[in-house]
């Protein structure tokens, strides 16, 4: 009698694994390696955007954060050992970073907390205007932020400041490199400005949504360089053994010589 129970539960296993991978195959899925699981998974194209449909079946990711975890698994081999900074987390790649990495400090903007205090579990900062001390980090880590920031040359020069010699802001930013930059938005005398029809990003901590200031065009790693000083290195991956495909693929490196 138990002998039977038991080939009843494994073939119900069974059923229920091949069941899975049936449902895996009709949502049009690959089997590749996921930097963010670091094994071998599904992806599957659930939506015809793949910048965010094509996702990890396993951890949920989407391809902009496995190429921005490919890349600072790849330039910095030991980034569980440093001390990353990371504005604006979210998501899979966020949850690991603050798993693994000790050292990890994300922080989100909060209008109504000061600067450096602790709010819902994060440090606030305004990555335009930093309360951390010159050279704080080995790595800063921003994934779709630029787009949603009134000032980027304030930000990039804050993080270059807070860059340790040697350390790098690995980010990722939709990047239309075949038009002119289109100014959506502004802030002129603490007063905010519409010059295009308003346009909101999903937000982590705020249901209605970020506003998108700036579309980066092809002046945009013309504009990194000046502003931080140090040259921008421009990182295209499309491999779908990776798991990677889909709109704005770029990552971008900007490093802090020794």
């Amino acid at each position: 009698m138990l002998s039977r129970l038991k080939r009843s539960a494994r073939a119900r296993r069974a059923r229920a694994k091949i069941s899975r991978t049936w449902q895996i195959l009709r949502r049009k899925c690959n089997r590749g390696y996921c930097s963010i699981c670091e094994r071998q998974v599904y992806f599957a194209i659930e939506g015809p955007y793949l910048r965010n449909d094509y996702k990890c079946v396993n951890c949920q990711s989407i391809p902009r954060w496995r190429a921005l975890m490919f890349v600072v698994a790849e330039l910095y081999p030991k980034w569980r050992e440093l001390k990353i900074h990371e504005s604006s987390p979210g998501g899979p790649l966020s949850a690991k970073l603050a798993r693994e990495c000790p050292k990890y400090l994300p922080t989100h903007f909060f209008a109504d907390t000061p600067r450096g205090q602790i709010h819902k579990g994060f440090r606030c900062e305004d990555l335009m205007a930093q309360t951390f001390e010159n050279e704080s980090f080995d790595l800063v880590i921003t994934s779709d932020v630029f787009e949603h920031l009134p000032d980027v040359a304030l930000a990039v020069r804050e993080i270059m400041r807070t860059l340790k010699p040697g350390g790098a802001h690995i980010f990722t930013v939709p990047w239309v490199r075949w038009k002119k930059t289109l100014v959506r938005a502004l802030v002129k005398d603490g007063v905010l400005q519409h010059l295009e029809k308003p346009d909101y990003h999903g937000n982590p901590i705020d249901g209605s949504g970020s506003l998108v200031f700036t579309e980066w065009g092809v002046e945009l790693p013309f504009l990194l360089q000046d502003w931080g000083k140090f040259p921008v290195i421009i990182h295209t991956i499309r491999d779908r053994s990776l798991g990677i495909d889909g709109q704005f693929p770029e990552v971008f490196v900007q490093q802090k010589p020794y």
